[in-house]
């Protein structure tokens, strides 16, 4: 059977229980009355001699009777196992039917199977059921038998012995068919319970999950392959009304209404890259800076991004709001920019004054030593004072040309070399020319002198420092080695931040202010490239600058 017609059959089920008892009995005599009285239609002249035999005129009214008694009884107050009688009274009409019909209507004894369908189909105890739809069908039977036995006669008597097996075999089917559907009712009651159980857990983990994410105060949206918001909590309605953002609606668009800008507050974003774009295509976002709208309503905007995994794509994105903390962090900014800028003018003056005590002849040996040491000394603030004055990527003015960076190289190496052979360090440097690339050269400059100062610095045990570089791949990279300290695992992805220094470089006393590399990554960034690191602690470290050939489109 077809989960169609279990379900029809289900259905049928159900809503015959939901009848009173009279109308059950009446729809089970029905069939047995609309058979019988369908005899005339088919043998009208075999009907009319009907009448004169007295035992099919007895079935006849017995016959209705029963049909009478189901609309008559009220089977509602009687006991359960009451109802059973009209069936059975039903085997004694059909076998007064069949036994006084004239030879034209032999063969109504098979019409007990509707009563034999409907004891099996209605009476609880199954060993009671097929007793009685057995004993039916033998009592219909048995006038036949004696009568073909007795005459030893054949006719007839196969008829006979047949339709009590049959039948009990019709009422085993309709049994186990009445089994089965208890079983599978009884198993989908229990599976609806658990549906439902499931459906409150359910509703209940939404309530839960709604109000753990409407108490964050970080907007919080989940959007589907197409970049289209499926889901946000307050937080994030509250800053899109906010803002004046506009979320798009089934038929919208990921970037309707969406005013976003980069990190320096005037470049616009495009659709490609909008976050809720980006992520949609399953790009993870760590803590990007960008800003929601422009003037002094305008919002900084910290974007975490990740993929949902598995086959339904998607991505949850989260939105905090740092302006305060990115507005501290540039008057940080601008507050060292403009000390650094201070500090300038009167080391500049110490300078110039060392500069002109020193030319002097009549200087002791002991005095020049000292003003050497106050010059070195002079000459290195203002050169951190340099390195505060752009202390933030907005600062770096990148000015890109088709350059020619072997000849950039070789002159940093070789100014490289005096402060290389007074720390007792070799430096040697393996370039392959030419390496044309898009760049700018003095910023490429500035970065190999701060990866050449570092490896240096580093190696307080003197060893060998390396310059690599050469162009594959549609990429320039420039390499720094050397055999130092090396950098802790668990320090080497926080070396490009600014102001941070290694604890063993803080233990060691190795002088800077933790700018450098910071510097250097974003110099690379700029040029659309990037600065990786590869370090073992007490075996040294290889920095990588990649530049592409072509560069970005940047002025």
């Amino acid at each position: 059977m077809s989960i169609t017609e279990q379900a029809l059959v289900r259905w049928a089920r159900r809503n015959f229980q939901q009848l009173g008892l009279r109308a059950r009995a009446a729809l089970c005599q029905l069939p047995l009355v609309a058979s019988v009285l369908a005899a005339p239609l088919a043998m009208p002249a075999e009907w009319t001699r009907a009448g004169e035999r007295p035992l099919f005129l007895a079935g006849l009214l017995l016959l209705v009777a029963a049909t009478a008694a189901c609309f008559a009884i009220p089977w509602d107050s009687l006991p359960p196992n009451a109802l059973l009688a009209v069936p059975i009274q039903d085997f004694v009409a059909i076998g007064l039917l069949n036994q006084g019909s004239v030879d034209g209507l032999r063969g109504l004894g098979a019409l007990s199977i509707i009563p034999v369908i409907w004891i099996a189909a209605s009476m609880p105890s199954t060993r009671t059921a097929l007793a009685l739809s057995l004993a039916g069908p033998v009592f219909i039977a048995l006038p036949a038998m004696i009568e073909a036995l007795v005459g030893f006669r054949s006719t007839g008597l196969g008829d006979a012995l047949l339709l009590p097996p049959l039948l009990l075999t019709v009422a085993v089917a309709v049994r186990a068919a009445r089994a089965g559907l208890t079983i599978q009712e009884r198993q989908l009651r229990a599976q609806q319970a658990r549906l439902q159980k499931l459906l409150v857990e359910s509703q209940s983990t939404e309530r839960l999950l709604t109000t753990l994410l409407d108490a964050v105060n970080v907007g919080i949206v989940a959007v589907g392959p197409d970049a289209r918001p499926i889901r946000s909590n307050r937080r994030f309605r509250e800053l899109a009304a906010e803002s004046g953002w506009s979320m798009p609606g089934v038929e919208g668009n990921a970037s309707a209404g969406l005013d976003l800008y980069a990190r320096d507050r005037r470049t616009p974003l495009t659709p490609e890259q909008l976050p809720l774009c980006r992520a949609a295509a399953g790009e993870r976002i760590n803590d990007e800076i960008v800003w929601l709208g422009r003037g002094s309503d305008s919002r900084a905007l910290s974007v975490v991004a990740r993929p949902v995994e598995g086959p339904e794509g998607g991505a949850v994105i989260s939105f905090g709001d740092v302006t305060a903390l990115a507005g501290a962090v540039e008057d940080k900014a601008e507050l060292v920019r403009t000390v650094a800028h201070e500090f300038r003018s009167p080391l500049t003056a110490v300078l110039g004054n060392l500069d002109l005590v020193l030319e002097s002849a009549s200087l002791a040996p002991e005095d020049r030593w000292r003003l050497d040491v106050a010059q070195r000394s002079a000459e290195r603030l203002i050169e951190l004072a340099a390195d505060l004055a752009v202390s933030s990527p907005d600062t770096l003015a990148v000015r890109l040309e088709a350059a020619e960076l072997c000849a950039v190289l070789t002159a940093r190496a070789d100014a490289a070399r005096l402060s290389a052979a007074a720390a007792g360090v070799q430096l040697d440097a393996d370039l392959q020319e030419p390496l044309w690339v898009r760049a700018d050269p003095l910023r490429v400059g500035q970065a190999v002198d701060n990866l050449l100062s570092n490896a240096i610095k580093y190696s307080p045990d003197g060893g060998t420092v390396q310059l690599r570089a050469a162009q594959r791949d549609g990429w320039v990279t420039v390499e720094v080695s050397d055999r130092g300290m090396g950098i802790a695992a668990g320090e080497q992805g926080r070396v490009f931040e600014r102001f941070f220094r290694t604890a063993e470089a803080r233990r060691s006393e190795i002088p800077g202010v933790g700018l450098g590399l910071a510097l250097t990554q974003w110099i690379a960034e700029r040029h659309g490239g990037r600065l990786e690191v590869e370090s073992e602690p007490g075996r040294g470290s290889v920095f990588t600058l990649l530049l592409p050939v072509h560069g970005p489109g940047l002025a």
